[in-house]
């Protein structure tokens, strides 16, 4: 009998489609969370801080998906997010090597390079596309949890676990919708969440966005890559275009000038809104491309 999988936070934004996508591919699933959520699957309900509540709820599972943080600098302060982030991934990497777990995935985000917020003092990045061999340059308390989290990841994998992490960017949520409007209306003006949505519109300076779908499709993938003990696999996960109402190469010139250099100007003369980063290897190794975007929120409007 197939082991169920382990999913922190499995019942908030990201888990539930996370869920979703490993149930109807045949997985069992068990749910680590503060609450239940309304899948019919095994809940555990408790804090991934708390060491004996996590060993109980990775027990007897085959795998962990570890999804379960604070999302960003607007959802709590440094201690807060410094904390539980990197507190609970430490004590999900503790409990999965304890139990025998070999494979262990981590949702990390694009944050990691520095460049997705300016109240985080963001630096622009060095070169385009943005690739795995990009300095990671953290420096607001969510980036930084994540840089830590993914350098905690790997010390596990030095120990033999494979570990794959997911640097995503903002996830667009069907209830982002609104919000995503209502920035591309008025890019300049907009502070968010300006109408009703759980956040505001993120995805840094070019709106970088992935669709939920697609995001838990590249976890079950990631579930599913084969790889040997100890190998530590990063992804930079995107849709296939921005959300920004500039080309990205004129986005970026606008904003830093010439400092950005342009390393494979033909990405760009083929799709104007190409992100930032380099999705070569997640389609190369994870067998990952994204099958949506939330442009159309955006393209009847005028762009500048």
């Amino acid at each position: 009998m197939m082991k169920p999988v382990l999913v922190t936070g499995a019942a908030g934004l990201l888990g539930r489609f996370v869920v979703g996508e490993l149930l109807a591919h045949g997985y069992p699933v068990r749910g680590l969370d503060r609450r239940e959520g309304a899948a019919a699957i095994d809940w555990r309900v408790a804090d991934v801080t708390d060491p004996g509540a996590v060993a109980a709820a990775v027990a007897g599972t085959g795998a962990v998906l570890h999804i379960a943080a604070v999302p960003n600098i607007w959802s709590g302060d440094g201690q807060t997010i410094m904390r539980v982030n990197t507190l609970g991934t430490y004590t999900l990497l503790e409990a999965a090597e304890a139990a025998g777990h070999r494979k262990f995935v981590f949702c990390s985000s694009d944050s990691v390079a520095g460049y997705t917020v300016r109240e985080g003092r963001m630096l622009p990045p060095l070169y385009a596309p943005l690739d795995l061999d990009h300095p990671l340059r953290a420096t607001d308390p969510y980036a930084v949890s994540k840089v830590l989290g993914e350098d905690l990841a790997r010390a596990y994998a030095h120990r033999g676990m494979a570990v794959v992490a997911l640097r995503t960017v903002f996830v667009a949520y069907p209830e982002m919708a609104g919000e995503i409007a209502a920035r591309a209306r008025d890019p300049d003006a907009y502070r968010g969440p300006a109408v009703g949505g759980p956040s505001a519109a993120g995805g840094g300076p070019l709106h970088h966005h992935i669709d939920p779908r697609d995001l838990a499709r590249a976890f079950r993938l990631a579930l599913e890559l084969p790889q040997e003990a100890g190998a530590f696999a990063p992804f930079y996960l995107s849709a296939g275009v921005t959300l920004s109402p500039e080309p990205t190469l004129d986005r970026l010139r606008r904003l830093h000038g010439a400092a950005v250099a342009v390393r494979r100007p033909e990405i760009y003369a083929r799709q104007p809104f190409a992100p930032l980063y380099d999705l070569a290897p997640a389609a190369d190794r994870l067998g990952f491309v994204a099958e949506h975007d939330q442009r159309h929120l955006v393209a009847p409007l005028p762009h500048p």
